[in-house]
């Protein structure tokens, strides 16, 4: 493959999964362009400005290239724009989210295909499942070229699945970073459809394990944005109930996001405030003192109402590359990481005093706790290198035409 489009939602991010995937084709030769639908955000990790100058935004609906776009298309191709776009919004007819998103990114759709074309581009991968894989579908559609997709969670499998069935049905490959979520859209799909199920991983030379050091106190930590698929609010109420057992413990907040106010607010209500640190959104570098020094990870995800929930939050990994044990819910893909008794614990979904059953002997036994962090190192190297996930993935873009069993034992 010497040129892809990745279409994503925006870029580039305090994330690396998609981020370092780009930088590794670049390496490689390959010809990246990047298509933003929500543009740039104002953080992101230092080492991706270098992915500026590929990036595009394309998703405003008041943009006027991508409704001149659309008339391009229209009279070019009008039997594949009409066709289409009348699958992509019947398919929708019953969801009001996703038939609002699908209407107002058909533009950008339109502006990545006629970008596409007119760079001489092979592929277009969509980086999410929902908008952005529509939007590459309809783009690779219209401009006659190869269609994939990656799938993660939350948002993009689980809050609608309108026209998802299709667009891994259509793509030439699926990939799924979550094993159960490879499982479902194989169940969704159907046995032809070409899903590959691939962690992300994490970079072990940065996340190298050098300097741990436990603080001198139970330290507890938590990383993602403040929000409530995150369960964060589980996190201080668990280290409430903790002291109210006598164990006292600081909970290392990093990250913001919407929840942060409602957060500090139950810290004062629960009479913990000066046990929990907000550090706000960090980049990588400033991330790993708290690894370092954290005596174990919390990752409480739970599953909201709509569907929104965690796979494998990144920071698990990369907190498990550190040596650091880790507390998980049972919900979204922990599982997969996480192994009870060995490199971490795990708890049921939402339920604080669980959370603080699973953590009270752990933080009373820091040997314990050693031994699980240097079997998460040897976990986290031997399953979730980033490094060699990627030739998994660089495989599959290789190999276009393979058929369902094909794709399996390229990414296996």
């Amino acid at each position: 493959m010497r040129s892809v489009a990745y279409v994503t939602t925006t870029f580039p991010t305090l994330a690396s999964f998609t981020e370092n995937d780009v930088h590794r084709l670049v390496r490689r030769g390959v010809r990246v362009r990047v298509y933003a639908l929500r543009g740039t955000p104002d953080r992101y990790q230092p080492e991706h400005a270098a992915l500026l100058p590929l990036t595009r935004s394309v998703g405003s609906p008041l943009d006027p290239r991508g409704w001149g776009a659309l008339l391009l298309w229209l009279v070019r191709r009008p039997h594949v724009l009409i066709g289409e776009t009348a699958r992509v919004l019947w398919a929708s007819r019953r969801d009001p989210y996703a038939l609002a998103g699908h209407l107002g990114y058909l533009p950008a759709a339109a502006r990545v295909a006629w970008l596409v074309e007119r760079e001489g581009i092979e592929r277009v991968h969509g980086a999410w499942a929902h908008f952005p894989g529509t939007v590459a579908y309809l783009a690779a559609r219209l401009a006659r070229r190869r269609f994939s997709l990656s799938a993660h969670a939350g948002a993009d499998l689980y809050r609608s699945r309108a026209f998802l069935a299709e667009k891994v049905r259509a793509a030439d490959f699926t990939a799924a970073c979550v094993r159960g979520n490879a499982e479902m859209l194989r169940a969704l799909a159907g046995p032809r459809a070409r899903v590959a199920w691939i962690w992300h991983g994490v970079d072990l030379a940065r996340f190298d394990g050098a300097g741990r050091r436990r603080a001198g106190r139970p330290t507890l930590l938590v990383v993602g944005r403040l929000s409530a698929p995150k369960g964060f609010d589980v996190a201080v109420r668990a280290l409430a109930e903790l002291g109210a057992r006598g164990t006292k413990a600081t909970l290392e907040v990093a990250g913001d996001g919407p929840e942060r106010g409602a957060l500090e607010r139950l810290a004062r209500e629960l009479g913990v405030a000066e046990q929990v640190r907000f550090h706000g959104a960090l980049d990588h570098g400033a991330l790993l003192p708290l690894y370092r020094r954290a005596w174990l990870l919390l990752a409480p995800s739970r599953v909201m109402p709509n569907g929104r929930r965690d796979g494998i939050p990144n920071v698990v990994v990369e907190a498990m590359a550190m040596g650091v044990p880790c507390a998980g819910s049972r919900a979204c893909g922990l599982e997969e990481a996480i192994v009870p008794g060995e490199t971490g614990v795990l708890h049921e979904p939402g339920d604080p005093r669980a959370l603080a059953d699973a953590l009270e002997p752990l933080l009373r036994d820091p040997g314990t706790l050693d031994r699980m962090g240097v079997a998460a190192r040897a976990l986290a190297c031997r399953d979730f290198d980033a490094a060699r996930n990627f030739e998994r993935l660089a495989a599959l873009f290789e190999a276009p035409d393979a058929a369902p069993d094909a794709v399996e034992r390229a990414a296996s």
